[in-house]
C-alpha cells in the first residue's frame, strides 16, 4: 500500500524529533538506523536537520530562538548606507525567511520618497531564475487596490540579488491595532472585511499570497489595512500552477497543502485567513501555537484538530476578554456560539475542496452575520431562517424607537411637560408631525438601505430641519433635541450650534416652559465649557440660575443643577476653589432629596474626581471614583450604562497614579467599551479617553501604541471641536510617548506647541496643567542634551511648586524628582543626589510602597555611584531595583533598561560572560520599543559592542 504524503511527513517528523537532541556520530548511527534504505526520507530529515541548525532564517516559522539569531546577524547590518538601483538603504525593518527588508530612500536625486525594500535571498543566478523574478515583478505590479501595499520599483542588485521595493506602510498589526481598541467582534468583523477585499482581488488577477499572518496586514493611522509582502506569492496560471518547490512559509499559519508538498491554490489563502480571524476573535490560536513553540512541535500540534472557536474563547484570560468590547471570557464564547464558530470551522477545514469555495464566499458570510441573515456554511431550517428575519427587523425598529425615545427623553422635560401641560396644542401636534416626518425621510424605506445608523436618522433629521419653514416655536424644540444628542455623540461644533438656533430669544411663560428650558441651558453651558467658550458659559450658567430663583424659587433639586452648572463653568475659568465649593454644596443638597437625579450627581462626582487629581490627591480621587460607581448601582442603573463611563475612566487613571498601570489598562478598556457601545468611536469624550489610554500606555512600556493611541485621540478632539486646554494635553502626552521611545527633538517641539495652545486658551503661569507641561518640557529637553534651558526650567517649576502647592504637595515631589533625573542626565552627582533622596522623602508620604517611583529611585541612585566610581553600591543599588520589578510587575521596557544597566556595571566589574547574558535579554526587548537614539539603548548597544556582541 503506497504511503500519503500526510502519513510520510509525519514519518519525517518524527525521526527529526527523535535524533534533533543527538550529536555527531551517535545522530548519525540512530539516522541511518531509522531510515534505512530509504533515501529520500533520510534527505527529507537531513532539510530539517539543517533548517534547525542554519544561524539564519531556517524555512520558514516564527520560533523565538531562531527570531533572536536573525536579530543578532551583524552582516545585515553593513547594508546600511548601502544603494541598490536607485534607493539608499536606511535602515532594517525586519527580517523574514525569505529575505531582509530594508527602510530606503531614493538615492538619485530625482524626487524624495520613502520606502521599503525586500532583498530576496533566493538565488537567481540562472536565466530561468531572473526570468521568473521578472514575471512575478509583472504580476505585483499589476496588484493596484487600496488594500495592498504598492509595487514601487524591483530588479537585480549589483551582486545579482532580486530585490523588489514597496509602499512603506506606517502601520500596527491588524491583531494588536484589534486589541489595542478593545475593537467588538462587529468591529474586528468589519475591518476583517478589508482583508479579505485585497485577497479577493488578489484571487482574481490569479494570485495566491501563501503567507497571509497579522504582520502582513498593517492598519494604519486611518483605520485602513494594507496587505503586505507577496514575496512568495504564485500566479495560478502557466506550467507550474500546482509547484510547491518554494517553501518558505510560516508555521503558525501554514495550510496543510503546504506542509505536505500537496497543491498550492486559492483554498491555502482561507486556511490562513481562518487562523487569523480565529486569533482575531478568541485572542488564540487553532492549534494553541504561540511564537515560543519549537518548530517541531508546530509541527505536530498543526496535525491535530483545530480547537473549537468557543473553547479557545471560554479558556480565554479576562484581559483577553475584556480586548473584545469589554466582554468576560463566558458572554464571549455565548457571542462566538453558532455562525461565526461555524464561518472559522468551514475555513479550518484539512481537505482544501471542504472549504469555502472562494474569499468572496467567505466575505458573503461575515456580511450575512454582520446582518443577521443565514450563512452559506450552515444550512438552516426556514423556522431558523425566520428567526433572522424577525431579528434583523426588530433590531432595526429597535434602534429607530430608541432615538425617539431619546429625542424626546433628551429635552430635560422639552416636549414632554408642554406637551402633557398642553396635550390637543396646535404647535404641539405640528412639532411631533415635523419630528415624525424628519425621522422618517431616513427610514429604511426611504433610505433604500437595510441598515439605517443613529447618526444617519440625526444627520437626515437635521438636514430636513435646515429645509423646513417652520416658525420657531415649532422648530426650536427640535433644534434643541437634536442639540442633546449630537452632544451624547460628542459632536460639540454641531451641538452648539443647534443650541444657539433653539435658545435663541426664547423665553418662558410658565414653569413648565422654565424647566425645560433651564434643562436645555444646562447642557448648552456645558458644551460651550467643553469649548472652552467659558465666559460665555459662565453668562449663561449664572442666567439658569436666575431663571430658576424667578420660575421654581424653594425648589432644591433646581437649585442642586444650577450649582453644578455654575461650578462647571468656574471650573472652565480656574476658579477651581469656587468651583469645588459649587460641586459640593450640590452633592449636599442632594443627599437631602429622596430621589437625587442619577445623570447630575455622575457628573458632579466626575468633576470633583478631576479636582482632586490636578491637586495630586490621588488616593481621595480613587475613593471618591469607587463611592460614584456604588451610587450608579444604588440607582439600579445597568451594568452597561454610559453613566459609568467617565467614572471608570477616572478609576483608571487614579490607579495610573498610584503605579497600578495593569489595572489601570483594564477598567480604561472597559470604559472605552461602553463608550463605544453607547455612542460609538467619534466625538470629544472618546478623544478624552484615548487620550488617557495614551498615559496608561505609556506606563506599560508600549511606546508605539501609546504613540498610535494618543494620534487618534488628537484626530478626534480635532474633529469634534475640542478647545484648545484638552488639545494642550494630547499633545503633551503624545511628547511622552515621543520621547519615551528616543525621539527627543520631537517630544520638545511637541510639549512647546502644547504650551502655545494653553497661552491661547489663557492659562495663566499658575494653572495646573500648564505647571505640569512646564516640568515635562525641561525633561524633554534635558534629554534632548539642552542643559541649561532644561535646568532654568525646572528650577523654576519647581519653585513654583514650592510657593503655590507646599513641600509636602504632590506637584512639588513630582518636580523634584524630574529635577533629579535632569541632574542625572546632566552627570551631576554632587547635586543631584541631596534633590534624589529629598524627592524619595517626599514621594513616600504620598504614594504607596509598591509605586513604580522608587524602582526608578533605585536606578539613579546607580548612575550617581557610578560617577562616584562606587560600583559595589551601584550593583547593590541595581539589584534592589531588578528584585522590585520582580513584585511590582513592571513594564517590560523599563526591566530592559534595567538590565542592561545591570549588565554596564558587571561589565565594569570584569565579569563580562555575566554581563553577556543580560543584554541578550535586554537588547531584543529595547531594539523592540525604542529608537536606536533613545539614550538607554544607545548606552546598551555600545555596551554589547564593545562586548562582542555585535
Amino acid at each position: 500500500m503506497n504511503e500519503t504524503a500526510m502519513e510520510r511527513q509525519k514519518r519525517v517528523m518524527a525521526i527529526f524529533d527523535a535524533v534533533i537532541e543527538l550529536d555527531g556520530d551517535t545522530r548519525e548511527q540512530r539516522l541511518h538506523e531509522l531510515c534505512g534504505d530509504d533515501a529520500d526520507l533520510l534527505a527529507d530529515v537531513r532539510v530539517l536537520l539543517a533548517a534547525d541548525a542554519r544561524t539564519g532564517e531556517p524555512f520558514g516559522g516564527n520560533a523565538s530562538a531562531w527570531g533572536e539569531a536573525l536579530a543578532g546577524d551583524a552582516a545585515q547590518d553593513a547594508m546600511v548606507g548601502r544603494t541598490i538601483g536607485a534607493w539608499t538603504i536606511i535602515g532594517v525593518i525586519g527580517r523574514g525567511g525569505m529575505g531582509a527588508v530594508y527602510a530606503v530612500e531614493r538615492g538619485d536625486g530625482a524626487y524624495v520618497q520613502h520606502a521599503a525594500l525586500k532583498l530576496i535571498r533566493a538565488s537567481a543566478d540562472t536565466p530561468a531564475a531572473r526570468e521568473r523574478f521578472l514575471r512575478e515583478r509583472q504580476i505585483l505590479a499589476g496588484l493596484q487596490h487600496p488594500n495592498i501595499a504598492t509595487l514601487l520599483d524591483g530588479g537585480f542588485s549589483a551582486d545579482g540579488e532580486p530585490y523588489f521595493v514597496m509602499e512603506r506602510i506606517d502601520g500596527v498589526p491588524i491583531d494588536r491595532w484589534c486589541d489595542t481598541r478593545t475593537l467588538s467582534l462587529r468591529e474586528r468583523i468589519v475591518l476583517f472585511l478589508q482583508v479579505l477585499d485585497a485577497v479577493r482581488y488578489a484571487h482574481r488577477n490569479l494570485v495566491v499570497h501563501r503567507d497571509l499572518k497579522p504582520s502582513n496586514l498593517l492598519v494604519d493611522a486611518d483605520g485602513r489595512v494594507k496587505l503586505l509582502d507577496f514575496g512568495i506569492a504564485k500566479q495560478l496560471q502557466g506550467g507550474d500552477v500546482t509547484a510547491t518547490h518554494d517553501r518558505a512559509l510560516t508555521f503558525e499559519y501554514a495550510s496543510p497543502e503546504q506542509l505536505h508538498d500537496a497543491p498550492i491554490t486559492t483554498a491555502t489563502d482561507l486556511w490562513q485567513l481562518g487562523v487569523i480571524l480565529h486569533r482575531l476573535l478568541s485572542g488564540a490560536h487553532p492549534f494553541g501555537l504561540t511564537r515560543d513553540t519549537p518548530v517541531a512541535s508546530q509541527l505536530q500540534q498543526l496535525e491535530r484538530e483545530p480547537e473549537p472557536l468557543t473553547r479557545a474563547a471560554a479558556q480565554a484570560t479576562p484581559e483577553l476578554a475584556a480586548q473584545r468590547g469589554g466582554m468576560s471570557p463566558a458572554s464571549l464564547a455565548h457571542a462566538l456560539r453558532g455562525n461565526l464558530a461555524a464561518i472559522v470551522q468551514a475555513c479550518l477545514r484539512r481537505d482544501p475542496e471542504q472549504r469555502y469555495a472562494s474569499a468572496d464566499a467567505l466575505a458573503n458570510d461575515l456580511k450575512a452575520w454582520l446582518d443577521d441573515r443565514p450563512i452559506a456554511a450552515v444550512p438552516l431550517s426556514r423556522g431558523e431562517r425566520a428567526k433572522l428575519w424577525l431579528r434583523r427587523n426588530r433590531l432595526l425598529a429597535a434602534s429607530i424607537g430608541a432615538v425617539v425615545i431619546a429625542l424626546i427623553a433628551g429635552t430635560g422635560v422639552a416636549l414632554w411637560q408642554a406637551n402633557e401641560a398642553r396635550r390637543e396644542s396646535a404647535r404641539s401636534r405640528e412639532s411631533l408631525q415635523f419630528l415624525s416626518d424628519t425621522l422618517a425621510a431616513a427610514s429604511p424605506e426611504q433610505a433604500m438601505s437595510k441598515e439605517v445608523s443613529v447618526r444617519q436618522l440625526l444627520d437626515s433629521a437635521r438636514s430636513e430641519l435646515d429645509k423646513r419653514n417652520a416658525g420657531a416655536e415649532v422648530k426650536q424644540p427640535v433644534q434643541r433635541m437634536l442639540g442633546h444628542l449630537y452632544q451624547s455623540l460628542g459632536e460639540l461644533k454641531i451641538a452648539a450650534a443647534l443650541f444657539d438656533a433653539g435658545l435663541k430669544n426664547a423665553e418662558p411663560k410658565d414653569r413648565g416652559e422654565a424647566l425645560a428650558l433651564t434643562a436645555d441651558m444646562d447642557n448648552y453651558a456645558g458644551i460651550l465649557g467643553e469649548m472652552e467658550r467659558c465666559k460665555e458659559s459662565l453668562a449663561l450658567a449664572e442666567r439658569v440660575q436666575a431663571m430658576r430663583q424667578r420660575f421654581s424659587p424653594g425648589d432644591e433639586a433646581q437649585r442642586m443643577r444650577s450649582l453644578k452648572t455654575l461650578g462647571s463653568a468656574h471650573s472652565c475659568l480656574r476658579d477651581y476653589k469656587r468651583a469645588e465649593r459649587d460641586w459640593n454644596d450640590a452633592l449636599g443638597i442632594a443627599d437631602s432629596l429622596r430621589s437625587p437625579p442619577t445623570a447630575e450627581i455622575v457628573g458632579i462626582y466626575d468633576a470633583l474626581w478631576l479636582m482632586l487629581d490636578m491637586q495630586g490627591q490621588y488616593d481621595q480621587a480613587l475613593a471618591l471614583t469607587d463611592k460614584g460607581l456604588a451610587f450608579v448601582d444604588r440607582a439600579g442603573q445597568k451594568a452597561d450604562t454610559p453613566l459609568r463611563v467617565g467614572l471608570l475612566r477616572s478609576k483608571a487613571t487614579s490607579l495610573y497614579r498610584l503605579g497600578k498601570p495593569n489595572d489601570a489598562l483594564s477598567f480604561m478598556q472597559q470604559a472605552i467599551a461602553l463608550q463605544r457601545a453607547s455612542v460609538g468611536e467619534k466625538g470629544s469624550n472618546t478623544a478624552i479617553l484615548y487620550n488617557d489610554l495614551t498615559l496608561i500606555l505609556n506606563g506599560l512600556g508600549r511606546y508605539r501604541e501609546a504613540a498610535d493611541a494618543a494620534l487618534h485621540a488628537q484626530r478626534l478632539g480635532e474633529e469634534a471641536g475640542m478647545g484648545p486646554a484638552e488639545a494642550a494635553i494630547q499633545l503633551s502626552n503624545l511628547a511622552d510617548a515621543l520621547e519615551n521611545a528616543g525621539d527627543y527633538p520631537q517630544a520638545v517641539q511637541r510639549k512647546e506647541q502644547a504650551l502655545a495652545m494653553l497661552d491661547k486658551a489663557g492659562a495663566g503661569s499658575d494653572d495646573p496643567t500648564r505647571r505640569k507641561i512646564e516640568v515635562m518640557l525641561a525633561r524633554a529637553l534635558g534629554f534632548a542634551g539642552r542643559f541649561d534651558e532644561a535646568s532654568k526650567r525646572m528650577t523654576r517649576a519647581r519653585e513654583a511648586a514650592r510657593k503655590l502647592d507646599g513641600e509636602d504637595s504632590m506637584q512639588y515631589a513630582y518636580a523634584t524628582w524630574q529635577m533629579a533625573v535632569l541632574e542625572k542626565n546632566m552627570g551631576d552627582a554632587t547635586a543631584g543626589l541631596p534633590i534624589l533622596e529629598e524627592a524619595a522623602r517626599r514621594w513616600t508620604k504620598l504614594v504607596p510602597p509598591e509605586h513604580t517611583v522608587f524602582t526608578q529611585v533605585h536606578r539613579v541612585r546607580v548612575h550617581f555611584a557610578l560617577m562616584q566610581g562606587d560600583l559595589a553600591l551601584a550593583e547593590r543599588e541595581q539589584r534592589a531595583a531588578l528584585a522590585r520589578f520582580q513584585v511590582t510587575q513592571g513594564a517590560p521596557a523599563s526591566l530592559a533598561v534595567a538590565q542592561a544597566e545591570m549588565a554596564d556595571i558587571l561589565a565594569a566589574q570584569g565579569r563580562h560572560d555575566d554581563a553577556r547574558k543580560l543584554l541578550l535579554q535586554a537588547l531584543p526587548v529595547l531594539r523592540e520599543s525604542v529608537l536606536p537614539q533613545e539614550l538607554n539603548r544607545s548606552a546598551a548597544e555600545a555596551l554589547a559592542k564593545q562586548l562582542g556582541l555585535h
